[in-house]
């Protein structure tokens, strides 16, 4: 007997057999359990599962109805959910479900009371049935085959990326070291080796090479001979099968990453270069500032502050998000702030996140910050992150617990005092039509930064102003005032721009849902649909710190000595208007109105190959590094200059001559019932004549590369008395 034969009377037997009353109610709940599934994006497939296997083994015929739903409502929502990207997914989800099953759930009352009132449904079923005994039993089989492939396609066709699963060969090098270094002081250069999806490629054995590329510190003239000790050649050890997450492969290799040490002995602005013979291209490290430094001298750090873990509806454990950020993304420091929201109905998540933090954390090597985030659908979101050794856990910071922006900056008054712990608070996607930012409810004593880029796009402008040239995901119907971080300074609020990469997939410091590496299957597993809406890379900041410890980074986000790459990146930026730079409050006082202004920008680009919306890091043969960058300078918020350069290195003045004016927001203000708003979406009222920088000017600067990369500084304000 052939097998399909076997399956074919297994099936029979298990249809005939009479089942045990007993097993009505462990049959409802497994239905319940697989419509419940249709929320864990790849792993929705177990509702699909249950119900085929409902469809094909009950002999009920209502069952078998109720999987084949079942299969279908999966199917559908994972189409959708894919394909439509004007709604969040997991309202989406939420949504699209329950109307599916509230649907299908009212027909079926409808259909048993027709069939009680009228034996005209009986008669039509009647000829269907005998209409259906006709047909040959091969077409009855083909028709059935059909059925319960039309799911498993849909389900597939958006769960599954064999690339993703079976490609991690090796595409390019990114070069890794510290922004600032002692003179004739040792440190780690830490060469990965990336697939096309950005992630580390288990299966890289090339042999790289070091070099050196020089720039002078004070006119920035290339230093043709830099005394250095460089690596030796070496020869990358790996598998001969490659992984998604080769990372987490402890068997003495490299899979795709070695340290090496080095020491750099001329002063200067320093690119390593990694000549590679896989790909037989060299690629450049990140700048790096060689000088001599003291103990109490600031140095460049860098972080992600927004990110996400499986706690709430990111992805990976805490204790796996910390140490991708540390070990993989090559990050300084970082903070896990997942949301109070989901976590609220989990307390001891709240306990697995502070242990977390506090076991992740090692001064002077790897800073952790306790965070949380405040996702109220109104008024915008906030992430919140604490100075101390605690997480505020009573009450959870949550929008259910926690309703109105006046009671966060309560609970945050009274866990500061309580603990003597600092808090600060961000806004982030702040144009997003589902989550827009009002700016008017915002505490100037918590709220000091403004994330001007992440995995969402751009917020700095509207999503439609002509200056927004990344643009975001969800934007409202039309263009809308009010919500940019422009907005917020035109308005007189102080905030300085920082970046983070708002990552749900596992990545902090590097997110990869920018690339096809956002299928459900990549590694770690999510149960969350959020890493569909972010095309983005993710960004990251650089803080000017005295020393890597909570106290000394924390210090350094909340006097604002920060500014922000929009991906993985670590370019240097510095500015300055008359020798006062970002941070410490960014306010110049001159003497008068009239006053001239010395702007000056100072940009060490880095080289790395990066990533675009929906594209992954790539080169070519004979890849060289695109140094063609835009240095913008945006003033009271419209674009007052631009400066073009291809210099790796670059440092340029310009003097501003025009008399000092300030800029106002209340042409933009909305009137409803008689009262002022800033847009239609707000429900504060205001006066519209507070709405202004007092008079004072505002200056930030932009780089915009051709490659796609954007950094941010500022703003800087200019007062006279």
């Amino acid at each position: 007997m052939s097998k399909y034969r076997q399956l074919k009377d297994l099936i029979l037997r298990l249809k005939a057999r009479k089942w045990s009353p007993w097993w009505k109610l462990p049959r409802l709940c497994l239905y319940i359990f697989g419509i419940v599934s249709y929320f864990w994006y790849f792993w929705c497939v177990i509702g699909l599962v249950i119900g085929f296997l409902y469809f094909i083994f009950f002999q009920d015929r209502g069952w078998r109805r109720n999987g084949l739903v079942l299969a279908f409502a999966i199917g559908f929502i994972n189409v959708l959910v894919f394909f439509y990207k004007a709604y969040s997914p997991l309202n989406l989800v939420i949504w699209s479900g329950l109307g599916i099953f509230l649907s299908y759930t009212v027909l079926l009352g409808i259909n048993s009371l027709l069939k009680k009132k009228t034996e005209i449904i009986s008669k039509i079923k009647l000829r269907i049935d005998k209409k259906l005994m006709r047909v040959p039993r091969k077409i009855g089989f083909g028709l059935k085959f059909m059925v319960v492939l039309i799911p498993i396609i849909s389900w597939s066709s958006v769960n599954l990326d064999f690339g993703v699963m079976f490609d991690n060969n090796p595409r390019l090098l990114w070069i890794h070291a510290p922004s600032n270094v002692n003179i004739a002081e040792s440190f780690d250069v830490t060469v990965e080796a990336w697939d096309a999806f950005e992630r580390l490629s288990a299966v890289y054995s090339g042999r790289v090479q070091f070099s050196l590329r020089s720039y002078n510190l004070t006119n920035y003239s290339l230093i043709t001979n830099p005394v250095a000790v460089l690596p030796a050649a070496y020869t990358f050890t790996g598998q001969l099968f490659g992984s998604d997450i080769a990372y987490e492969i402890k068997d003495g290799k490299d899979n795709g990453l070695h340290a090496f040490s080095m020491q750099i002995d001329t002063p200067g602005i320093h690119y390593i270069l990694v000549n590679d013979s896989w790909t037989q291209n060299t690629y450049f490290s990140n700048p790096i500032i060689a000088d001599s430094y003291d103990p109490s001298d600031s140095r460049i750090y860098w972080g992600d502050i927004h990110t996400h873990s499986e706690l709430s509806d990111g992805t990976g454990s805490a204790e796996h998000s910390y140490y991708y950020a540390r070990q993989i993304a090559c990050l300084d420091y970082n903070a896990l702030t997942d949301h109070g929201e989901i976590m609220l109905f989990n307390p001891f998540s709240l306990d697995n996140l502070e242990t977390a933090t506090n076991n992740a954390y090692e001064p002077n090597e790897f800073v952790t910050f306790h965070g949380i985030e405040w996702t109220n659908v109104v008024t915008g979101h906030y992430i919140c992150i604490f100075s101390g050794d605690s997480l505020l856990k009573n009450p959870v910071i949550s929008y259910l617990t926690v309703p109105k922006p006046q009671d966060l900056w309560n609970v945050l008054d009274s866990f500061t005092s309580q603990t003597g712990a600092r808090a600060l608070a961000f806004p982030h996607h702040t144009t997003k039509r589902a989550y827009m930012e009002d700016w008017t409810y915002i505490n100037p004593k918590y709220v000091k930064l403004a994330e001007v880029t992440s995995v969402h796009g751009e917020f700095l402008f509207e999503q439609r102003h002509e200056l927004n040239y990344r643009g975001a995901i969800d934007p409202p119907p039309e263009y809308t005032h009010g919500s940019s971080i422009v907005d917020a300074y035109k308005m007189g609020y102080r905030l300085t721009l920082y970046a983070a990469s708002d990552e749900h997939d596992g990545h902090p410091g590097h997110s990869l849902s920018h690339t096809r590496a956002y299928i459900g299957h990549q590694r770690p597993y999510s149960l969350w649909h959020t890493r569909n809406e972010h095309p983005y890379p993710g960004g990251i900041s650089a803080v000017y710190a005295d020393n890597l410890t909570r106290e000394g980074i924390f210090s350094a986000i909340e006097q604002q000595r920060i500014f922000g790459c929009s991906d993985h990146g670590r370019p240097i930026l510095d500015f300055t208007i008359n020798g006062t730079r970002v941070g410490d409050g960014s306010t110049l006082v001159v003497d008068n109105q009239s006053s001239h202004r010395q702007l000056n920008i100072f940009l060490a680009q880095d080289g790395a190959p990066i990533g675009r919306k929906h594209i992954s890091a790539s080169v070519h043969p004979n890849w060289i590094p695109n140094w063609n960058v835009s240095l913008e300078i945006i003033k009271n918020g419209e674009l007052w200059d631009t400066i073009q350069t291809s210099s790796p290195v670059t440092n340029v003045t310009i003097i501003d001559t025009e008399l000092i004016t300030g800029t106002s927001f209340t042409p933009y203000c909305v009137e409803i019932d008689g009262q002022w708003y800033i847009n239609q979406y707000s429900d504060n009222p205001i006066d519209p004549s507070n709405l202004n920088t007092g008079g004072f000017d505002f200056y930030l600067v932009r780089a915009v590369w051709e490659n796609g990369r954007a950094a941010f500084i500022g703003p800087i304000w200019v007062e006279y008395p």
